[in-house]
């Protein structure tokens, strides 16, 4: 998408269909009837090229720090073989956080070595199963973890990079806050207990199975209130300062100030570039006071969120109380933020035999068109965006979903016995390929245990 198109849209003054943006950029309306009727609905339909205009992007935002830098995909967004292939052309860095993720990683063939891992349980046999799998930077956020990633490293003769993910407990406004005052992540800078920063760095510094590496936080997802980075990195100045008067010689090699690159779904939001230049001169100050270090970027979201759309069909419509009920064949079990966060997809009606789909107009106004799935639950809605354009809801037509490429796959569920959705991916060479298979329900019988007597 080069530039965030929804924010090009909310910048013009007659709001354009996103409509022609679909058939242009994903498939070209003819082959919309040959998708629909090959693969069904609910389909997932991917942009190749999104992906790596996205890594460009996100790195380049990012070009006025003085330092090695790099991204870094946050594999729990969206595991799709076929898009973490595509950004291991990116050269991108992968940051795991289970077993899964792990084998994932490597049935794409790629490199272990270029992956962190990002543990909540920090267990020592799953610390185990990383070093032997050849992964060698990881971050450990309490004491017990980062003990029991030492007699991992004994039992398999390997010295691991360590990170500490820290806790900054600073105030962040954001859809969801990952730093706040006694939370689940990390460990605060300083603390009357074993868990704090401070205390894991000694014990690192001073263990000879362990290198120290750096540090590590995230502050949550949909930051568009940047004074928590700026906050964060100044408490970071500081503490670096305390250690070193302790250690004369600590140094850091890496700094991974985690997502939360907002992604529009219905509010405008900064680019990655105006994201980066409110706080970069900070990291500039720390590299010049401290030493150069390696800058990670992560994200998940936004590096997959706009490369995809969701396609359904509608199924069913009533109308009273100058209302239009419109039931898709979809529901939350594809799309689970929309009953999770209320999440508010862009929506637009796909008019197969209208290509112009300017021409027709609905008598209601989009506030009294409400879309609701297949599912029966109460929460199976979807809010829509104030850029959705539900023109022509009819039976028979098709409604895409945008931006639904980050936490939607991953979250499939069979609830009502539903299957998964098949996923076709537009490659950079142009090609519509079939990346996911659509499971039936004799696979879901199976997998529930249908043979089992």
């Amino acid at each position: 998408m080069g530039e965030n198109f929804q924010i090009q849209l909310i910048e013009e003054k007659n709001l354009k269909t996103t409509n022609t943006y679909i058939l242009n950029r994903f498939v070209k309306p003819s082959q919309i009837l040959d998708l629909v009727s090959q693969y069904g609905t609910p389909l997932y339909l991917i942009d190749e090229n999104t992906l790596h205009l996205k890594a460009n992007e996100l790195l380049n935002a990012y070009e006025k720090y003085k330092g090695p830098k790099r991204i870094a995909y946050s594999v729990k967004a969206n595991f799709t073989p076929s898009i973490l292939r595509s950004f291991m052309k990116d050269g991108i860095t992968f940051d795991l956080t289970s077993l899964g993720e792990l084998y994932f990683l490597k049935k794409c063939n790629i490199e272990p070595e270029n992956a962190i891992y990002t543990s909540i349980t920090e267990e020592e046999e799953e610390y185990v199963q990383i070093l032997r799998n050849g992964i060698t930077r990881v971050v450990v956020s309490s004491f017990n973890g980062v003990t029991n990633l030492v007699k991992a490293a004994i039992k398999t003769n390997v010295k691991p990079q360590t990170l500490i993910r820290i806790n900054p407990e600073v105030s962040v406004k954001a859809e969801i806050r990952a730093s706040y005052k006694n939370g689940k992540f990390g460990v605060p800078f300083n603390g009357g207990t074993i868990d704090s920063a401070f205390k894991i760095v000694k014990y690192i510094v001073n263990n000879e199975f362990l290198n120290f590496d750096g540090f590590h936080f995230h502050l949550g997802s949909q930051i568009t209130n940047f004074s928590c980075y700026s906050n964060t990195f100044s408490k970071l100045d500081g503490f670096i300062s305390k250690i070193k008067k302790e250690i004369p010689s600590f140094n850091i090699n890496t700094i991974d100030i985690g997502g939360g690159t907002p992604v529009f779904y219905n509010q405008d939001v900064p680019t990655p570039k105006q994201m980066a230049e409110n706080y970069v001169n900070k990291l500039n100050h720390l590299a010049d006071d401290h030493g150069s270090f390696e800058l990670i970027i992560e994200s998940g979201r936004f590096l997959v969120a706009e490369s995809s759309i969701l396609l359904s069909r509608i199924v069913n419509t009533k109308e009273y109380n100058g209302h239009k009920i419109v039931i898709v064949d979809a529901g939350y079990h594809v799309l689970l933020d929309s009953a999770l966060m209320k999440q508010e997809y862009p929506q637009e009606v796909i008019d197969i035999d209208n290509s112009d789909i300017n021409s027709v107009k609905s008598t209601l106004s989009s506030k009294n068109i409400h879309l609701a799935g297949r599912l029966c639950d109460t929460y199976d809605v979807f809010p829509q965006s104030r850029i959705s354009n539900l023109n022509n809801v009819s039976i028979g037509n098709y409604i895409s979903f945008y931006n639904v490429g980050a936490y939607s796959v991953v979250f499939n569920m069979p609830f009502h016995c539903q299957t998964k959705p098949p996923i076709v991916m537009k490659t950079t060479s142009g090609d519509l390929k079939l990346i996911r298979k659509g499971t039936t329900f004799e696979n879901l019988f199976e997998e529930e245990g249908g043979y089992i007597l």
